[in-house]
């Protein structure tokens, strides 16, 4: 029976995450800077810092906001804007194709080697200042900066990304992609399958 209710419970939660993927809030969310898991490179953390929206589960960010500075514990209001949306007014820098480009190397770590995601920060930060000196780094940097600036961009889906963006002068930018909408799906699928099967054989 203990088993029964676990499987109902893990469907609800996996319900429960596919309905996140697919709203966004629009209304003001409040973040907090919770903990940093980053390298510290040329005197700076980077990726992946822990956030949490409405005081929910800890969110691995990346910031694209290099000049204000954050400490953790700090609390912010702040708008999340969907990139495929196309619609940057509420962002920090406005403009579309570097939000793209930066997301592209945001999703890059999904499969590059750890060691590479500070470059990968500074890369996204070069996007939006090219006059950032990432310092003895720069070789590693300028490696994903010409792979944001050269992939064709229409053949990569944002639909993922979110950014968030500070509704006042406190705060940092971040962007942060949420869990691939089909991966939840097949969680949820296999978690209602198993659920049935029970049902059967009890």
């Amino acid at each position: 029976m203990r088993t029964h209710k676990s499987i109902v419970f893990s469907f609800i939660v996996a319900i429960v995450l596919l309905l996140g993927v697919a709203t966004v809030s629009a209304t003001p969310v409040t973040i907090q800077f919770v903990g940093l898991a980053g390298d510290n490179q040329n005197g700076v953390f980077t990726y992946p810092y822990y956030l949490t929206i409405n005081h929910g589960s800890w969110t691995p960010m990346l910031c694209d906001d290099f000049y204000d500075h954050i400490t953790v514990g700090d609390t912010w209001q702040a708008n999340i804007t969907q990139l495929s949306s196309g619609d940057m007014s509420l962002t920090r820098f406005h403009n579309l194709t570097e939000y793209q480009e930066a997301a592209y190397l945001l999703l890059q770590t999904r499969t590059a080697d750890r060691a590479e995601w500070g470059n990968i920060n500074w890369a996204i930060w070069e996007i939006f200042d090219p006059a950032i000196d990432p310092g003895p780094y720069k070789t590693g940097v300028d490696f994903w900066l010409n792979k944001a600036e050269t992939v064709d961009l229409s053949k990569i889906d944002f639909s993922g990304v979110r950014i968030v963006t500070p509704t006042g002068d406190y705060g940092q930018e971040f962007l942060y992609a949420t869990p691939e909408p089909g991966t939840l799906l097949l969680v949820g699928t296999g978690l209602l399958g198993l659920w049935a099967r029970r049902r059967r054989h009890a």
